[in-house]
């Protein structure tokens, strides 16, 4: 099968390895042409999320199913990249790969597992099949709210996983906020359809738990530096590339369908990155809050 990537990140990169290991023909264009150069049998979108829509506004509607490869919100409408591929091309044979998946260490051959997603079960099934194999094990799922979703929310929690780690708060107050972290997640992703198993899966915890605690993680540097006093751009050049987590927490924030929802996590990582606010009185701001119960 011929399958175009536009976007040649580390993603993108370690994706074309995949497909070329899988006996696929992968070839790469660059977001910034204006025709596509040859004709191919699936479409996959491997560029910031932010970058998306100026990306498919130059290119021609391809006749082919779109699989996103991105994670993230888009700021001004809080769209996931299927749907931006909706309202710009109007094609509804979308799909997303997402799961806990670092490209370096898909590139070196370490096994791993991530979650093709469809609301058409037969895109779902091809995507699978195409990215599957034995050291990338694909599993599938009707949810493609939720597996974006959760994709695009652990980015903002992963900041919090750095701050957290560049505290020095323990292990402890660790694992107590990749939980909470979690029940956020969820009730967010509730909220826009998403399935509640979705969210304890690969594309849920398993994301969540990667970008929160590993230092291959620019989310989690970002924190981590954050917590270092580092201004916002300071902490950005330390990362040195694109930190998906910071657009999506400002698109969070705007988003009119969380405003009355409890989200205290992400808007106190908003109030860091966009207002200033002192780390360490968000830490005391959040342990400070009345007692509740857990669930709910």
């Amino acid at each position: 099968m011929r399958v175009c990537l536009v976007g040649e990140g580390r993603w993108g990169t370690a994706a074309g390895a995949i497909l070329s290991e899988n006996g696929h023909q992968p070839f790469f264009v660059h977001h910034a042409e204006t025709a596509w150069p040859r004709s191919f049998d699936l479409l996959c979108l491997a560029i910031p999320v932010q970058h998306v829509r100026e990306t498919l506004q130059r290119l021609p509607p391809p006749s082919v199913p779109v699989v996103s490869l991105g994670k993230g919100l888009e700021v001004g409408t809080g769209f996931r990249v299927t749907e931006i591929v909706r309202d710009v091309w109007a094609n509804e044979a979308v799909a997303a790969l997402s799961g806990p998946n670092f490209a370096a260490e898909i590139l070196q051959g370490l096994p791993a597992a991530t979650v093709a997603a469809s609301q058409d079960e037969a895109l779902a099934t091809r995507v699978q099949q195409l990215f599957h194999n034995r050291r990338f094990r694909v599993y599938r799922s009707a949810d493609l709210v939720g597996v974006e979703i959760g994709g695009a929310l652990k980015n903002v929690y992963g900041i919090a996983g750095g701050l957290c780690a560049g505290l020095e708060l323990g292990e402890n107050a660790s694992a107590s906020l990749l939980t909470r972290c979690l029940a956020e997640m969820s009730r967010l992703g509730l909220c826009l359809g998403g399935r509640p198993e979705t969210f304890a899966g690969l594309s849920g915890l398993g994301d969540l738990i990667l970008t929160a605690r590993s230092r291959q993680s620019r989310n989690f540097l970002l924190g981590y530096h954050l917590a270092h006093n580092l201004s916002l751009n300071e902490a950005l050049a330390r990362v040195g590339s694109i930190v998906e987590g910071v657009p999506t927490t400002a698109s969070v924030r705007s988003n009119p369908l969380f405003r009355n929802l409890k989200k205290p996590l992400a808007d106190e990582i908003y109030r860091i990155l966009f207002e200033g606010k002192e780390i360490r009185r968000s830490l005391l701001d959040l342990l400070e809050r009345e007692a509740a119960p857990e669930l709910g």
